[in-house]
């Protein structure tokens, strides 16, 4: 089974997931509102900060504090560590106009300039490169190892080291070399680790539960092969 023989039951079970914005700042903004957090209040906070307007750079400094505030607030706990990570990132796009530029052009410039970004970790510079760049890269964070490690595509620990990286590089070979394919299946994964595949895993009602080794009833065989040209 292919990978995007995985994502269509996904697609089928959750129905159209919301579509990240492809403006860097914009996707900055969205990644900094998903953390710990459910998807509808992420989304309830973007929408509030479109109202605003701050969804620029500019428009954030410009913004009255007390309506980002409000705004960011629609996203859950953890309210003030979100506010600091947005009024941070906003500095540094200020500081760097050129960054949306950047991050579309060459892989290791543009990984490099967006790993200086504050309160960015290695996952989200990837997210930021598949979404913001339009690179061919898949996102990898603990969830999606978890997931991966289930699906028999990782053979270690949930948390051995260098395991994110071995999950990416499946993942990757098992894809065509289509950006949409990337950001289609960084979406679906991500979505079901966060919500089915938890760390209590809820296998019943899973839609691609016979295809996972880890779950009853499912799959020996690993799910995934590399899509044909790769390698």
């Amino acid at each position: 089974m292919a990978v995007l023989d995985l994502v269509a039951p996904l697609e089928r079970f959750y129905g159209p997931l919301p579509t990240p914005p492809t403006d860097l700042f914009r996707y900055y903004v969205w990644e900094a509102l998903s953390t710990q957090t459910t998807p509808a209040r992420r989304d309830a906070a973007y929408a509030a900060l479109h109202r605003v307007p701050a969804l620029t750079p500019d428009s954030i400094f410009r913004a009255p504090r007390g309506k980002l505030t409000e705004a960011v607030a629609c996203a859950g706990p953890y309210a003030s560590q979100r506010l600091h990570a947005l009024l941070a990132g906003a500095e540094h796009f200020r500081r760097r106009p050129r960054l949306g530029e950047l991050a579309r052009g060459a892989l290791w410039p543009a990984r490099r300039a967006l790993a200086a970004l504050p309160r960015v970790g290695d996952a989200g510079v990837h997210r930021l490169l598949l979404f913001g760049g339009d690179h061919r890269i898949m996102p990898v964070d603990r969830d999606i190892v978890r997931l991966c490690v289930r699906l028999g595509i990782d053979s270690g620990t949930l948390h051995p080291t260098g395991a994110a990286r071995r999950v990416r590089r499946a993942v990757e070979r098992a894809l065509p070399d289509d950006v949409v394919a990337f950001k289609r299946t960084a979406l679906y994964l991500r979505h079901h680790a966060a919500q089915t595949c938890t760390h209590e895993p809820h296998c019943h009602v899973c839609p691609i539960a016979t295809h996972c080794p880890a779950a009853p009833g499912g799959s020996e065989d690993p799910p995934l092969r590399a899509a044909p040209g790769r390698s």
